[in-house]
């Protein structure tokens, strides 16, 4: 065969696979995103979460399995349900109470309006001699230390929220600053810290926004090991918790309070004649949660026993207990629905691509990326065998500009054209067609929230075990794990260029002759 004919060849190759690249991408639809998010997001799946009265969680995994049963995807696992135990604990708040002793042991105040976070499954108590250490800070370029000459081994710290700093800026509270103080507390062999509102927070509601985190249950995969348990305390309480602690000093938190911020020094002491004890009661159960995999399996006898991974949660965060529902429609009905119209693209192609695509619907993100860790525990496809994992995770939101620069842990909304991704930059021929697709489709990528977020949705699995990865997102926004995150704020047109962007990668890894290179793995 001569080159003018095999140069002829390749060309119409080429331009075969483009053409049908081209057709299956005017598969994706804003409406059909748009009827599969109106469903998944509406308040009848009361926001997805495990522990709700109307099982909302079950219900949406039940309509993805219609979804792949109406495509024809195959199974990945029997019945497409990748069933995963897991250890439920909930606190008994009922039970739960924090007793003030004075030195003859005669309880002068009790009180249930506490909570704690984190620790062990089971119940347990925690109790001993307390200090105050102020706003419990320490700042390395001033060395103002809340906690100097404070001997904190045994004991149970008292904390106000926020701090020096903080306090004159009037900034609000945030969870980072308080777990600072928590380790500095742990290091110094303090068994617990508990954390009030302080009198001048801008942010009263604060402590109380945290209680539907603490008190809706955690999830564990049953049977995990090496899971860390501190060896220290964290429990919430009101300001008037505070005054009552202090009350035998003579002080109040509002008068110490204003003391330290006006000399911007310490006032921190041991409060003589009164002991702490707290009754953590905590109930046990298991239940089980689900995976959904489909799979279209790949045309080419040998490719197809290697795999691209699509993954998105479907889990969210339930309801608040006063009638809200947090419907996540962008976190995470976005990705979830975009992987039904990326599989509904590659299905509907007659020749499938050469290697396989899995789609996996992993529950428990929300929870401590619990399904993504069961799956790359039991993948359908050998991880050594996966190329990528695609992830979709809050792909449908867009601020009315690109911005100039990102905020990590803020608002980081990416304009009508922005999308971030989150990589490891593990091959560098990945981010290469990864350039290229979204130079074809009018996208701007961006990477600057790489290193706040590589551990913080469910490509990470995939990442620790040496699979390089694209976590797709339009960013954070104000609604972001707030009950206002609704259908009426999604931008479809943005949420189909990413899902065709993901189909794009995807479809040309997949039918690459040669195997995606890693250059850079995870060491």
């Amino acid at each position: 065969m001569n080159t003018k004919l095999l140069f002829t060849l390749f060309c119409v190759a080429v331009s075969f696979l483009a053409v049908a690249q081209k057709k299956e991408l005017q598969t994706i639809t804003e409406n059909d995103l748009k009827a599969h998010l109106q469903f998944i997001a509406s308040d009848n799946m009361r926001g997805r979460d495990f522990f709700t009265e109307v099982p909302g969680l079950e219900l949406a995994a039940d309509y993805l399995k219609s979804q792949c049963v109406k495509m024809r995807l195959t199974p990945g696992v029997e019945g497409y349900f990748q069933n995963i135990e897991m250890e439920a604990v909930t606190p008994d708040q009922d039970q739960t109470v924090l007793k003030l002793k004075d030195a003859n042991g005669n309880i002068s105040y009790q009180t249930k309006d506490i909570f704690s976070l984190g620790g062990p499954p089971k119940s347990d108590t925690v109790s001993g001699e307390v200090v105050f250490a102020g706003y419990g800070w320490y700042n390395e370029e001033t060395k103002y230390n809340d906690t100097k000459d404070l001997d904190l081994k045994g004991k149970i710290v008292l904390v106000m929220t926020r701090t020096l700093e903080q306090a004159k800026e009037g900034t609000a509270p945030d969870m980072d600053t308080e777990m600072k103080k928590m380790s500095r507390a742990m290091m110094s062999g303090a068994k617990a810290i508990i954390l009030v509102s302080d009198p001048m927070n801008p942010n009263p509601g604060y402590i109380e926004s945290i209680r539907k985190y603490a008190t809706g249950g955690s999830l564990s995969l049953k049977g995990a090991k090496g899971s860390l348990i501190l060896p220290i305390k964290l429990i919430f309480g009101p300001e008037e918790l505070g005054n009552k602690m202090l009350e035998g000093s003579g002080k109040t938190l509002a008068g110490t309070q204003k003391e330290i911020n006006e000399s911007k020094s310490p006032k921190s002491f041991a409060i003589n004649n009164l002991t702490t004890e707290v009754n953590l009661v905590k109930s046990n159960e298991t239940i089980v949660g689900k995976n959904v995999i489909a799979v279209v399996e790949g045309s080419d006898p040998e490719l197809k026993k290697e795999c691209i991974v699509f993954s998105a949660h479907y889990d969210h965060l339930g309801t608040d207990g006063e009638g809200g529902i947090y419907n996540g429609a962008d976190d995470n009905g976005t990705g979830t629905v975009a992987l039904l119209e990326i599989a509904e693209a590659f299905q509907s192609m007659k020749k499938k691509p050469k290697r396989s695509i899995v789609f996996a619907w992993v529950t428990g993100e929300e929870k401590g990326l619990l399904g993504s860790d069961y799956y790359s525990q039991h993948p359908v496809m050998p991880m050594e065998n996966t190329l990528v994992d695609i992830n979709l995770d809050m792909i449908g939101r867009s601020a009315e500009k690109e911005l100039d620069s990102v905020a990590v842990n803020s608002k980081s909304l990416a304009g009508p054209n922005g999308m971030y991704i989150i990589s490891g930059r593990q091959s560098s021929e990945l981010m290469n067609i990864s350039d290229e697709v979204c130079e074809d489709l009018g996208l701007v990528p961006s990477d600057e929230l790489t290193k706040a977020f590589l551990t913080r949705s469910d490509y990470y699995h995939f990442y620790k075990n040496g699979v390089p990865i694209l976590g797709l997102s339009t960013g954070l926004h104000d609604d972001y794990h707030k009950i206002t995150d609704e259908l009426d704020k999604i931008d479809y047109t943005k949420m189909k260029r990413v899902a065709q962007y993901a189909f794009s990668v995807a479809y040309k890894l997949a039918n690459q002759k040669d195997r995606l290179v890693v250059d850079k793995p995870v060491n």
